[in-house]
């Protein structure tokens, strides 16, 4: 009878520490990778998390499936190492020091808060560390890299240098998205999308110099915006080369908009627009007007962003304030003009409103406007807006001096080179090629620059006697020198101007005095240097992985920026493989929230639960798309384990007493059924070998799932029962059904490991004559062309067709309580053509496939029989039988158990 140690209940919570324990103790990770150390490296670098909070199920996510991927690749024989990294820099964990600090702040250096955000990091990377391990995540987690670590910021500031020799770093004043509430420019990945109310008014700017249009006297042109606080900031207006305007009477006033838009207009403002002429968009190019409320002159210029979307097809241009703004303002000589400072509030410029908050002033312009009679309608609409995925306040744009990184540049033009290069790069899913090419062809410079002190510093000196900036290769490379020996980004902040810069002098007045730049590098930046700080450096990695695995928003973010960064410093990208996955949402598809309640903390569910059922989330849907998260899916997935489990324990309880070495029996010698289920097995390496190669792990998941569920214990191991329970241990056919689930215990252990891989180690322990300390050290399975058997399987097919339909209609008796088990039954099968062939070939095993006592095989039409089985039931194996009772050395018992007996 079966018999085995393996417990029936995983009690996870308590057990699979223990197994964690053991790979650490046999240092199994490095194991794992030594045993391949020939054979050609599979790459594939952490893409680091903040480290700023405990892990989020989206971090098991990610962390699980890239664990899949190195267990698989190394399990296949290609040694992957595994160095997690954690992006430690930027404002989330300079706002949280500064925050707790509160009036200490000010009595505080800068070196003292850098320090303090150093440990904040160095303290979550701790917590963090150990989360992902309790997960059963293999990797050099006593080498992890930090981008804190002096020798990354060092490999960052050369980084920049090879991008400065690549003539595409400048400095350059112009609109970017800036965070009023913590006083930083934010780049493009660093901003979130929420609705906003904002005022929405039409505006009138009184025509001044018709240039020669011939015009009414009480002509205005009309302008549409949602931020009425950067009218301060206008200096033209700009209308469309190709659209058709028109000049409408609305009273005693005239009127100036594009005609595509008049209808919308006047359902929108309730007013009536009566047509008088129309002018092409050339034509109304050089009509001057005058600024409502500022002593200020506003020409009408033409604007290649233009559209008939919205508002009126005549732009309010501030070329300080907008990204097309500032693209038509240097086409026409505008000034960037941006009289707005880092906190948001109105500069001396704008002495109306000086020192008060723009979003403040807004009610007031509006006010003003209609008390001049310019503003021709107001109303408050909620839109889709741009915020700070820090602080969550609402953006602006505002003109500030920036360092960017140009992306179309004519002697080394990265845009180019990105479209160009993503023809090569391999998309699973494919969706994410045109993700990624969209994004890059509508991707604005990279601004570089932050105004913050916790991050690598962009080592620039500025002439304490002209101003200007001075930066070159070489003193980039030095800087980097003495930060990778002496303390990271210290070395520079606190370092003198002097051991820093050399005898250097500057290049516009000669001038040998100078001061340290201040301002610090997009922690995306920091990240996205990975390929040259990490994959350049490590051993067993190189500049060009295989794969990167994240989330679906790091097309806009670390994918990006990585090959953005690699781009302009190498001209190549840092992967040949992008690996999206999509965001872990509740039962109900929402987006998990504090405010709504539906998180789940992984941590908390491992406590219950164990991580063997958040591994096999992973693996449980098509990760290419988001996945829903709650107490049924776990339910759902839990059975499922349960399911594996009782598998993997009925295996090995029949293996009790075989010995590998001499009960094994060759496969010619195998008995049909037995060479069949490892024909499916042969099947089963072949599925899940192709699926893991091609990311694809829920096909890994389904495939193991069916295996196990049909294949095995609706079909081979329930016919396999009564010759494991009842034949003789030493007998033919009782080793040769051993022999196979020795295969298959084997070979499922290997195939589940990247996935289940608590469970694959417990089952492995228990495997009689084990070869490996380790299920991690054991060779992925290979397909054998002596198990493959086509005809063999078809004709099993046939038969079991003919077993499902046997089994309903013993049901239908049993139920009638005609009979109590399949094995009181008698069978009648009358069938034709290659059905018949198929079960004659193997008629003296259809009693054991049907699981009844006697079969009667005839051909012709489809027809088929249950009836009460002849004899009598054998008190041993409970099958009935004529003969049964007939011996009188075993009273009791048919000849097929007086034979086992004896």
């Amino acid at each position: 009878l079966p018999k085995t140690d393996f417990p029936m209940r995983g009690n996870l919570p308590q057990k699979e520490p223990e197994v964690i324990q053991f790979w650490e103790d046999q240092n199994i990770y490095q194991k794992m990778i030594d045993k391949n150390a020939e054979n050609e490296a599979f790459v594939m670098p952490d893409g680091p998390p903040y480290a700023n909070g405990n892990i989020h199920i989206g971090h098991v996510l990610n962390k699980v499936l890239k664990d899949m991927v190195i267990k698989y690749r190394n399990l296949s024989g290609r040694p992957s190492h595994f160095i997690p990294g954690w992006d430690c820099h930027g404002l989330p964990i300079e706002h949280k020091v500064t925050k707790e600090l509160g009036s200490k702040r000010k009595d505080m250096s800068a070196k003292d808060i850098r320090e303090l955000c150093r440990q904040e990091a160095r303290k979550w990377v701790g917590i963090q560390k150990e989360e992902f391990r309790r997960l059963g995540v293999l990797a050099d987690w006593e080498n992890p890299y930090l981008t804190i670590d002096p020798e990354y910021e060092a490999e960052e500031v050369r980084e920049l240098a090879r991008v400065l020799e690549n003539g595409i770093l400048y400095r350059g004043e112009k609109p970017v998205y800036w965070c009023w509430a913590l006083q930083t420019a934010l780049a493009e990945a660093e901003v979130e999308y929420a609705n906003y109310k904002s005022p929405s008014v039409y505006v009138k700017f009184n025509v001044k110099n018709d240039n020669g249009l011939g015009l009414p006297e009480n002509t205005s042109v009309v302008i549409w915006t949602t931020t009425p606080w950067t009218l301060p900031s206008n200096l033209a207006i700009a209308v469309g080369e190709g659209f058709t305007y028109g000049l409408y009477q609305n009273g005693n006033d005239h009127l100036l908009l594009a005609q595509g838009l008049k209808e919308t207009i006047e359902k929108t403002a309730e007013i009536e627009l009566k047509e008088v002429k129309t002018f092409s968009g050339n034509e109304v190019e050089g009509i001057v007007t005058q600024h409502p409320f500022i002593d200020r002159e506003s020409p009408v210029i033409l604007g290649h962003h233009v559209s008939l979307e919205a508002g009126t097809g005549c732009v309010h241009i501030a070329p300080g304030h907008g990204r097309d703004d500032y693209i038509i303002g240097m086409k026409y000589g505008l000034p960037i003009y941006s009289p707005v400072d880092e906190a948001g509030l109105y500069t001396a410029d704008v002495p109306e409103y000086e020192g008060e908050h723009i979003f403040k002033v807004n009610p007031k312009i509006v006010e003003r406007l209609k008390e001049s009679g310019h503003l021709i309608h107001f109303k408050e609409i909620e839109h889709s807006y741009p915020h700070c995925w820090r602080s969550k306040t609402p953006l602006i744009f505002r003109a500030t001096p920036q360092w960017f990184l140009r992306v179309d540049d004519e002697n080394y033009n990265v845009r180019e080179k990105a479209l160009k290069i993503l023809n090569d790069i391999q998309f699973v899913p494919k969706w994410g090629e045109a993700r990624m090419r969209s994004m890059i062809e509508n991707r604005p410079d990279w601004c570089l620059s932050r105004q913050r002190m916790w991050g690598v510093p962009i080592p620039v000196f500025y002439c304490k006697d002209c101003g200007k900036e001075k930066i070159t290769k070489d003193i980039l490379l030095r800087v980097a020198d003495q930060m990778e020996k002496n303390q990271g980004m210290e070395a520079y902040f606190e370092g003198e101007v002097s051991d820093l810069l050399g005898d250097e002098a500057c290049d516009h007045c000669s001038s040998t005095e100078f001061t340290k730049g201040k301002d610090i590098l997009d922690v995306w930046f920091d990240s996205g240097v990975c390929h040259a700080a990490v994959q350049s450096r490590r051993k067993g990695l190189k500049p060009i992985a295989d794969i990167y695995l994240e989330g679906s928003d790091q097309h806009r973010g670390w994918f990006q920026t990585s090959l953005l960064s690699s781009i302009s410093s190498r001209g190549e990208a840092p992967f040949k493989t992008l690996v999206t996955h999509g965001f872990v949402n509740d039962a109900k598809g929402r987006k998990m929230s504090k405010s709504l309640g539906n998180v789940i903390a992984p941590q908390d569910w491992i406590k219950k639960s164990g991580a063997e059922i958040l591994r096999l989330f992973t693996a449980y849907e098509d990760y290419g798309q988001d996945l829903n998260c709650g107490p049924e899916n776990f339910k759902r997935i839990t059975d499922s384990y349960r399911r594996f489990r009782n598998t993997m324990r009925f295996l090995l309880g029949n293996l009790n007493g075989f010995d590998p070495k001499s009960s094994y029996i060759s496969h010619e010698k195998l008995l049909p059924l037995d060479r069949w289920a490892l024909h499916k097995l042969n099947q089963l390496i072949e599925k899940t070998t192709q699926a893991y190669e091609n990311y694809e792990f829920y096909k890994v998941y389904h495939a193991l799932n069916h295996f196990m569920t049909v294949e095995l214990s609706a079909t081979y191991l329930d016919i396999l029962k009564d010759r494991l329970y009842v034949d003789h241990q030493n007998s033919l056919q009782r080793q040769s059904a051993q022999t196979v689930l020795f295969e298959l215990v084997n070979t499922l252990c290997s195939l589940m490991a990247p996935v289940l891989s608590f469970l694959a180690e417990e089952t492995y322990r228990y495997v009689p004559g084990k070869e490996f300390e380790s299920i991690f050290l054991k060779p992925f399975p290979q397909t054998k062309d002596e198990w493959k058997d086509e005809e063999l399987d078809k004709n099993h097919s046939a038969i079991f067709e003919v077993r499902s339909e046997i089994l309903k209609k013993i049901e239908e008796l049993r139920a009638e309580k005609v009979i109590r088990a399949s094995l009181e039954a008698k069978v009648e099968v009358q069938v034709s053509g290659e059905t018949f062939q198929s079960l004659q070939s193997f008629q003296k095993f259809l009693p054991e496939y049907f699981i009844v006592s006697q079969v009667v095989l005839k051909e012709g039409d489809h027809q088929i029989q249950v009836t009460k089985a002849d004899g009598e039931k054998c008190e041993r194996c409970w099958h009935y039988d004529v003969q049964t009772g007939k011996n009188p050395e075993f009273p009791g018992v048919c000849p097929r158990c007086v034979e086992a007996l004896k």
